[in-house]
């Protein structure tokens, strides 16, 4: 149930969140310099970050979510053992993609 919860709400965030922040990443971007400037500046910051890092996760909780009901839309993954497996390794899974992403870019 909390993976089915997650899936809904990870996806109304992205729908949400993203949009918002990719609308004002284009306006700034179509805006000039400057506006970039402050937009750079805000998505660097400590609440910028935070948003960021929430936004990938949610994407990465979503895809592994989505991903788990793509096998039991072919037929697999319905015994009560594997499945209950899947839906405690997707969040915990989504959580690792996340932290390898972030360290990706802030280590590369």
């Amino acid at each position: 149930m909390l993976v089915s919860i997650l899936h809904r709400i990870t996806g109304d965030g992205m729908a949400l969140v993203g949009l918002a922040v990719m609308v004002w990443w284009l306006g700034a971007l179509a805006s000039g310099p400057d506006a970039y400037a402050m937009f750079q500046a805000v998505a660097t910051s400590i609440p910028g970050y935070i948003v960021l890092v929430g936004l990938s996760w949610a994407f990465f909780t979503h895809l592994m979510s989505g991903l788990r009901h793509f096998v039991l839309d072919i037929g697999a993954g319905y015994e009560l053992d594997i499945n209950k497996v899947w839906s405690t390794l997707s969040p915990i899974i989504a959580i690792v993609l996340t932290a390898a992403f972030w360290a990706l870019i802030f280590f590369k």
